[in-house]
């Protein structure tokens, strides 16, 4: 489990990305410098994500199912696909390896 600290960030983060998003609609023309400088909070927020699920609570890095998901839709990423398929190869190839486990 997170700190109190981490889990605190992860929620600022994404609140300002969701008020970010939500007012695009009301502004459609944004100033330049508010963009440039936030530009980076979904991807810090999904790498925070990211590092808090692959670490143990002493912060060790944990290698299991989810280390592999995550190899996946990052070279997906690199590779350019759109995020929303990477986040689903990533939660398909964790639910495979789970079952085949399993068996």
């Amino acid at each position: 489990m997170a700190g109190p600290l981490a889990l605190g960030l992860i929620a600022g983060l994404a609140t300002l990305t969701f008020a970010m998003r939500a007012t695009g609609p009301l502004m459609p023309h944004m100033p330049a410098a508010l963009t440039e400088r936030t530009a980076g909070l979904a991807p810090a927020l999904i790498a925070a994500l990211v590092a808090i699920q692959l670490t143990a609570a002493s912060g060790v890095l944990r290698l299991d199912v989810k280390a592999l998901a995550v190899l996946v839709a990052a070279v997906l990423s690199f590779l350019r696909v759109p995020l929303i398929l990477c986040v689903v190869a990533g939660a398909a190839i964790a639910a495979l390896v789970r079952a085949l486990a399993h068996v």
